[in-house]
């Protein structure tokens, strides 16, 4: 849809539903934000008049000044029809509505619902919601209804967001911006009336700034299901579609009913379908979170499902061995002579004391140097497809430079590499030597598997197309 570009970058806004007597109201806050936090152009509509934050408002918006690209309505629902067809003759190709009382609560609901999408149709309006919180994108635009101060914002980044439950995606975006991942956009889009998911994963397939595209579905309405597949299809050889998808329970179909009056579907037909088009599908949220973050990294290739794994402490490696197997990853034993190799690069006096079997414990005595120097070895064995290397600091030898310095080992080499660092502030130069320099950092070892395991997913869907 044309109007969906417009709708995530608008020159001059209106918020209709602003109250002269409520600071507080859904409309108010929007308002602020767009006028004063975006800097846009924006009209504060009430049929009451008066003034809002010492601005205008205008009666309606039939009565506002014309170039209005975005309206945003937050109004009682039987209202929306009425503000919905001035919009339509005001030439406002984008209109957000947060307003509930639709589809989700029933047939008279639905009945409005049906209405405003035709209206919608009409005047060829690109509508999102209604019963959403609106939009976001970094640095442009905020329509969301929560006050600033209330909830964090992620910084600018590649991972754009589409969910069709707004309070989950404000959880998102609050773990987004507590582990420093930034997004593109997020999409709250609530009953889907007229643009649903499928719209907005074509129009980010085609967006430049992002490189990710995550999406929270509950269900489907008819035949919608096959059109998002078939999209994710195309978008797939370009750039990972990632899905966490609910209602896959009995009772959770029957929340999602209540939701969004989604139909849920078959989850074994969904998974199905989700591998067979490429889709990378996530079992809960912290694989989400996983997955997001791993491809928002260049990240290279992973050709088949063997991990070479370096630790300073064994019962690590036994841990992040058994999540690997949880997954159908592999840490192949290495051969002799490759224990030799990689035991000759070790700092002499340690090399009695570590293990390089697979995971390779090279113990808390080892330094940046050991890790380097092993990971040099490790990475030119063609027994492996992969790097997993499990980093705790405490060790009296790994200094904060350990990220940057094993980073511009892993670059000379095509396989991919993941860390774990224990995500602590103490440690934040460790991480950022890494992330900077390329290489995704988990916080715990489950989630740097995790990342392998998406990246290994992502992999075997490209070299099953021919695509790598």
């Amino acid at each position: 849809m044309t109007g969906l570009k417009t709708m995530l970058n608008p020159k001059v806004t209106a918020v209709v539903g602003v109250s002269t007597t409520n600071p507080f109201s859904p409309g108010n806050v929007i308002f602020r934000k767009l006028a004063f936090e975006n800097g846009l152009p924006t009209y504060p509509i009430n049929p009451k008049g008066g003034t809002v934050e010492g601005v205008a408002v205008h009666k309606s918006i039939s009565a506002a000044p014309d170039g209005i690209e975005l309206a945003v309505i937050s109004v009682p629902a039987r209202f929306v029809p009425s503000v919905l067809t001035e919009c339509g003759e005001k030439n406002i190709g984008s209109v957000i509505v947060v307003s509930g009382g639709f589809s989700e609560v029933g047939d008279t609901g639905a009945s409005l619902q049906s209405e405003i999408v035709a209206i919608a149709n009409k005047y060829k309006i690109s509508m999102v919601g209604p019963n959403c919180i609106g939009v976001f994108v970094p640095e442009v635009l905020d329509t969301f209804f929560l006050p600033s101060e209330r909830v964090a914002r992620p910084r600018k980044g590649n991972v754009a967001i589409i969910s069709q439950s707004g309070g989950w995606l404000i959880e998102r975006l609050e773990e987004f911006a507590s582990r420093d991942v930034g997004i593109a956009a997020a999409i709250s889009i609530g009953n889907s009336a007229q643009t649903n998911v499928t719209d907005f994963i074509e129009h980010f397939g085609k967006d430049e700034r992002a490189d990710v595209i995550l999406a929270y579905v509950e269900g489907f309405g008819s035949g919608e299901g096959r059109d998002f597949v078939e999209a994710c299809k195309k978008i797939a050889p370009k750039k990972p579609v990632v899905v966490l998808k609910g209602g896959e329970s009995e009772a959770g179909h029957r929340a999602t009913q209540s939701h969004t009056s989604s139909l849920a579907g078959d989850n074994a037909v969904s998974k199905a379908a989700f591998n067979q088009y490429g889709v990378i599908h996530a079992l809960d949220e912290d694989e989400v979170m996983a997955y997001a973050k791993v491809f928002s990294f260049k990240s290279k290739y992973m050709m088949g499902s063997r991990i070479g794994t370096l630790s300073v402490s064994g019962g690590h490696g036994v841990i992040a061995s058994d999540e690997a197997s949880h997954y159908g990853l592999t840490m192949p034993p290495f051969s002799e002579d490759q224990q030799a190799a990689m035991r000759e690069v070790m700092t002499p006096a340690y090399r009695g004391i570590a293990s390089f079997r697979n995971p390779c414990d090279l113990t808390g005595s080892a330094s940046d140097m050991d890790y380097e120097q092993v990971l040099e070895k490790m990475l030119g064995f063609d027994t492996i497809d992969a790097a997993l290397l499990l980093l705790l600091p405490y060790a009296p030898g790994i200094s904060l430079q350990i990220g940057a310095r094993v980073a511009n080992v892993a670059k000379r080499y095509k396989k991919t590499v993941v860390s774990y660092v224990p995500d602590l502030d103490k440690y934040e130069v460790i991480i950022r030597g890494f992330e900077l320099n390329g290489i995704p950092v988990g916080d715990t070892i489950e989630e740097a598997v995790q990342m392998l395991n998406g990246i290994r997913m992502r992999s075997k869907y490209l070299q099953h197309i021919g695509k790598i």
